[in-house]
């Protein structure tokens, strides 16, 4: 191990021990790394106050890093206590800004030239200093004011570092500490991994960003600010500079005229928005990333952890709220077996019931009485009951709903998210589950698997023969009431030719569908030829059940 990783890892053992966590370094087995007058010696600070404060106490005294890790960590209410994830979620970056000196070099290295050349103006004063990088506002050549990220300089060389130690203590953690085990601390430190990675490159910050611009194109209630990609690199971030007031400040925001409810409202139906139209949401929702504009708009900022649902969980999701609104336990119950979620030696009706009574008190309630951080505490006990199997990005959906219940209670105490989200959530399962478009689409997507499995089957068959003149294939056969046997063959080689010719005509509606230009007759935005071709595959499926009953009648 490099000296300066020893060095580190000497800190974090005598801040363990400072802290009273003296026996959770003895269990490590990595005392000599600690000399023995400072284990002894070394004054125990804040020993008497709960676990939980003094964890997150260390991780501020070992700095950004660290107190990185313990924000990511407090996103896995899954496996951590409760009131570790609440004290974990006070962590703040507090870190001293960077001498401009330094700032500068940075940007001037990254943008390959001289500030000058770039920018107008570039103000030496950060407004906003962070863990992994700090903010500068500037002015561009043309007039257009902007907000500059710049990367700390070393920041990389010092979180390898960190990672190295994190990683060695995790290994050890789950070596000499059985009890340790049950919080996955090598689990931790890989999505820490990710996370710090993903964080380091403002690149992909600013394809997130141009990302959620798409996404709102159009809607009048939301505004992300615009990417200078000439002025933006892996180290440094140029963001349009949108002026507004923090969504926390309810004072401020009533004594510029602001309507607090619509914008509460506008809030939630914009959150909503990104999890079902789109499967992707701005997973850092902290106040001081949410701003309000002169106009009311909603502002966005920093764009460093996004989250993301595929289709099964985005269904998965939609299906359960849909459920919920309608208060249908059981309905919801079945769908966590179907996912997966849930043993099939569950009883249905013990977590139908379960369900219940996590779902209920929160009907008929207004969002200052509904509790959604406890909700959602009380849904993952229920989780670790039932052997669950919880998703990190499901996780992280339901700490950013906690964000949007407290954003939303400060705003207008009143409002009820449950409502807002209701007719959301319904138009979303409408055009899921029966839009034309949407079963075109998935159409689509199974036309081609057939047309590919239509293209192999000559192969295989032909493969399949050959294997049977050349006497590679040998099948025997027992003479036992072998004509029954004979008329079943027949009877499944009938089923079978119908199953063909069904197929064929849902294939045929498909690429009808899929080839038509767009002047082509359509109803209800579906062209005419396809829905004609399943029209026809359900008739003949119809009519071929008729007359295979009608035989066997005869």
């Amino acid at each position: 191990m490099k000296i300066s990783r020893v060095r580190r890892l000497h800190k974090i053992v005598a801040t363990l021990t400072g802290y009273g966590f003296g026996g959770l370094v003895s269990e490590l087995r990595i005392f000599p790394f600690l000399p023995l007058f400072e284990r002894v010696l070394l004054r125990r600070k804040e020993a008497g106050l709960p676990t939980a404060v003094r964890i997150r106490l260390v991780l501020e005294e070992l700095g950004p890093t660290f107190i990185k890790l313990g924000q990511v960590a407090s996103t896995r209410a899954d496996f951590l206590p409760s009131d570790w994830v609440e004290e974990l979620k006070k962590l703040q970056d507090m870190v001293p800004p960077v001498p401009f000196d330094e700032v500068k070099a940075v940007v001037e290295r990254s943008l390959e030239g001289p500030l000058e050349e770039k920018f107008r103006s570039f103000e030496a004063e950060p407004v906003a200093s962070a863990s992994i990088a700090q903010v500068h506002y500037a002015t561009l050549h043309d007039g257009s004011e902007v907000a500059v990220k710049v990367r700390r300089p070393g920041i990389g060389e010092t979180i390898e570092s960190d990672l190295a130690v994190m990683w060695l203590v995790a290994d050890l953690l789950v070596k000499y500490v059985p009890q340790a085990r049950r919080y996955r601390p090598r689990e931790v430190v890989r999505e820490f991994s990710r996370v710090i990675h993903s964080e380091q490159d403002f690149t992909v910050e600013g394809a997130h960003a141009n990302r959620f611009a798409r996404m709102f194109e159009g809607d009048p209630t939301v505004r992300i600010p615009k990417v200078y990609w000439k002025l933006t690199t892996a180290e440094v971030l140029t963001l349009e500079r949108i002026s507004g007031v923090p969504i926390d400040e309810v004072e401020e925001l009533k004594r510029r005229g602001h309507d607090v409810k619509k914008v509460s409202v506008n809030g939630i139906k914009a959150f909503f928005k990104q999890v079902f139209e789109h499967g992707v949401f701005h997973a850092d929702l902290h106040p001081g990333n949410i701003f309000v504009g002169d106009d009311g708009v909603i502002i966005y900022l920093d764009f460093g952890i996004v989250g993301r649902l595929d289709r099964e969980l985005k269904t998965y999701l939609a299906t359960m709220l849909f459920h919920l609104v309608r208060e249908d336990y059981r309905r919801m119950a079945i769908v966590h077996r179907q996912m997966g979620l849930i043993g099939r030696d569950v009883d249905l009706d013990e977590f139908e019931d379960a369900l219940r009574d996590i779902a209920e008190p929160i009907f008929g309630k207004s969002l200052e009485e509904i509790k959604i951080s406890a909700l959602l505490m009380k849904l993952i006990r229920t989780a670790r009951r039932f052997n669950m199997r919880l998703q990190p990005n499901l996780l992280l959906l339901q700490k950013s709903m906690v964000i949007i219940e407290g954003v939303g209670r400060q705003l207008y105490p009143d409002i009820n998210m449950w409502e807002v989200a209701r007719p959301l959530i319904y138009k979303w399962m409408v055009r899921e589950k029966f839009s034309p478009k949407k079963a075109l689409e998935k159409g689509r997507d199974y036309a081609g698997e057939l047309v590919d499995a239509a293209i192999e089957l000559p192969g295989s068959v032909n493969s399949l023969v050959r294997a049977a003149v050349d006497e590679e294939l040998r099948i025997g056969f027992v003479h036992h009431r072998l004509e029954g046997l004979s008329d079943e063959i027949g009877g499944a080689g009938r089923r079978i030719e119908k199953g063909l010719v069904t197929a064929a005509l849902l294939v045929g509606a498909f690429m009808a569908g899929v080839f038509s230009g767009p002047d082509a007759p359509r109803l209800a935005g579906v062209p005419l030829l396809s829905l004609a071709g399943f029209a026809a595959a359900v008739l003949f499926r119809h009519l071929a059940g008729r007359w295979e009953r009608g035989g066997d009648e005869v």
